[in-house]
């Protein structure tokens, strides 16, 4: 095996590297900080399954719908002025909540704004990642990457919980724009190294989507995306029905596991086989929805630790198998056909399971997502066979 395999991490973490991930580190403490919303709009605003699931949906479906400019975008013209661009239409989004006080057109707007923003800064700044990073490297660097967003998920949405309860909401959200413009400062430091445009600049999106086996990649990707749909937008209205009052504990555990797998197994993937470990991960990813449905016996902190092994090594790893199916100049377009799979997925299950909540209880849409899981990993089977 080549020994560049083994280089430590210290090697990895170059200046430039660290940079990213400080201004990732800040825009994921605002970012993560919404994934509370369904609380707040089931506490403070009174929302039901169906307008909570919906709320959720118009982000993500913002974000796929600009995900393919961007991509296209963030190859031909560079990325960190896209990244930067992110972080301020962020920053703008987390204001426009400080004046909601119920579910109206100001709510659905900045929550379009969200997902575009977040759009804008992710392909960017992952790009940007996979950019000074070595080749024989991108696995553990999407990974540490990844570890840095998710360790956000546990600080953000567990001092945003003891934050609203000491201080009221609008305090969080403030220290949300004060965190995405940090991020929109950091992002600015970083150096871009200046591209020659190149014949496969010119490549079109459709034509990435095209490259043999990636489409079956996409699927699997969306089908991940809808479970964590499922589990990240109604474990919260579902706990408190079940008694629970304080909901951040399912997130920290979800980042602990994530970053302890992405941190410690971070080069996995890349030394046993990408493809490999994603059919492992997202069998591991069936046992997250369905535990949920026995919430009063595992509780938040368990159910949670599942979702975070899962997706730890499964969302890096099917990842860089989709960067193995582009040529160099098409990371960007990649990159963003990837998440916005994923988000597609992550919609279409926020919104359409909201409505079967509302029916017939949410023990059943996380059946739904155990299953969708199970349909991704024999995707995942048949791609190897072949």
């Amino acid at each position: 095996m080549n020994n560049k395999n083994h280089h430590s991490l210290g090697s990895l973490l170059t200046p430039q590297f660290i940079l990213v991930l400080c201004a990732t580190a800040t825009f994921g403490l605002a970012f993560s900080t919404y994934f509370l919303l369904p609380k707040y709009l089931a506490v403070e605003l009174g929302a039901n399954s169906a307008t909570i699931g919906s709320i959720s949906a118009i982000s993500m479906l913002a974000s796929v719908v600009a995900m393919p400019f961007i991509g296209v975008q963030v190859d031909r013209t560079g990325r960190k002025l896209f990244g930067v661009t992110g972080a301020s239409i962020f920053a703008l989004s987390c204001i426009g909540f400080i004046f909601i006080d119920s579910v109206g057109p100001l709510l659905w707007f900045v929550r379009i704004l969200q997902g575009t923003a977040f759009t804008l800064f992710y392909v960017a700044i992952s790009t940007l990642a996979t950019d000074i990073t070595p080749v024989q490297r991108r696995g553990q660097a999407i990974g540490l990457f990844g570890a840095v967003m998710i360790s956000t998920n546990a600080i953000g949405p567990a001092l945003s919980e003891w934050g609203a309860a000491a201080f009221g909401w609008d305090f969080v959200f403030a220290g949300t724009v004060l965190a995405a413009v940090l991020s929109a400062g950091l992002t600015l430091r970083i150096d871009e190294k200046p591209r020659r445009l190149e014949h496969h600049d010119s490549t079109s999106m459709l034509e990435v989507l095209r490259r043999p086996g990636m489409f079956r990649i996409l699927i699997v990707a969306s089908l991940a995306g809808w479970a964590m749909g499922s589990t990240y937008t109604f474990y919260q209205p579902w706990a408190l029905t079940r008694g629970f009052n304080q909901v951040s504990s399912y997130l920290i555990a979800f980042a602990m596991f994530a970053m302890l797998v992405r941190v410690g197994l971070g080069g996995l993937a890349d030394r046993v086989g990408r493809l490999r470990i994603a059919t492992i991960a997202i069998f591991l990813y069936i046992g997250a929805p369905v535990s949920l449905i026995y919430l009063d016996v595992f509780g938040l902190f368990f159910t949670g630790s599942i979702l975070g092994l899962a997706h730890g090594l499964f969302f890096p790893a099917l990842n860089a198998v989709a960067l193995d199916h582009a040529l160099e100049s098409e990371r960007g377009k990649s990159m963003a056909a990837y998440h916005g799979a994923f988000n597609i997925g992550f919609a279409a299950g926020s919104y359409l399971l909201g409505f079967i909540a509302l029916a017939a209880g949410y023990p059943a849409i996380f059946v739904i997502a155990g299953v969708a899981c199970f349909m991704a990993f024999l995707l995942l089977v048949a791609d190897r066979k072949s």
